[in-house]
């Protein structure tokens, strides 16, 4: 979708636009100052002093912008929230065979998006410490938009049918075992980020995806050994004598 043309302000001068310029410019730079110190101390241990040093501006003007600390931290949050639905909007367009494939590439691009933006991670864990009802809203974001992807692959065939029940439930698991790829990407930058993707989807196709049903029924109409090794003829075994309910042996 085309973005929406700018309307030309009739009453606009030069020194009101190189004003508003301006501002923006303050307004990007408190920003990234606060990413910054949220990145090396963490952001709820830094001050508004520091933050505003860091930029180069007045702790007025911090305010101005942004009036609170907890207002800083929730557009900090959204402009790296921005920067990475940009990415996965780019990914969903694309498309994918299935399930799995769709899967793959929103997760090949979460992992570059945390190598890319490590302040990422601690940030969302201070907000889940400081500002739980924010935190919430954001995971019940992500766990809908998780368990609309669950049901697409369901409607395609990729994935077993669920119950709503238990499609949240996975949705919520799947969320979780995000942390894990966090970890990994932050911890190892060794680590080829395709290969760890394809062991973690390998996980997540075992518990969802479609069951071969010639396996499933080898499973079931398998015979029972450890039944027949109690008493093998073949073998010279005798049968073990059933004990009745009266024997005291």
């Amino acid at each position: 979708m085309p973005a929406t043309p700018a309307i030309a302000n009739p009453d606009a001068t030069p020194q009101s636009e190189a004003g508003y310029a301006k501002s923006r410019d303050t307004r990007a730079r408190i920003l990234a100052a606060a990413l910054e110190e949220a990145g090396e101390s963490g952001f709820y241990k830094t001050s508004v002093a520091r933050i505003a040093a860091r930029a180069g501006v007045a702790i007025g003007s911090l305010n101005y912008h942004f009036g609170s600390r907890a207002a800083l931290i929730r557009e900090l949050m959204r402009q790296l929230m921005d920067d990475y639905m940009e990415r996965v909007q780019a990914v969903e367009a694309q498309g994918g065979d299935d399930y799995f494939a769709r899967e793959r590439a929103l997760l090949l691009a979460y992992v570059e998006h945390v190598r890319r933006s490590p302040s990422y991670v601690r940030l969302a864990e201070e907000i889940r410490l400081h500002e739980p009802e924010l935190y919430r809203r954001g995971a019940r974001h992500w766990i809908e938009r998780m368990a609309g992807r669950i049901r697409a692959g369901i409607a395609e065939g990729s994935l077993q049918p669920m119950k709503d029940a238990e499609i949240m439930l996975k949705a919520h698991l799947l969320v979780g075992a995000r942390h894990a790829l966090e970890e990994l990407a932050q911890s190892d930058a060794s680590l080829d980020d395709a290969e760890v993707v394809d062991a973690y989807l390998d996980l997540v196709r075992r518990g969802l995806g479609v069951r071969d049903e010639s396996i499933e029924n080898e499973r079931t109409t398998r015979p029972n050994t450890t039944a027949t090794r109690r008493s093998n003829p073949s073998r010279g075994d005798k049968p073990c004598p059933r004990r009745s309910s009266t024997d005291t042996r």
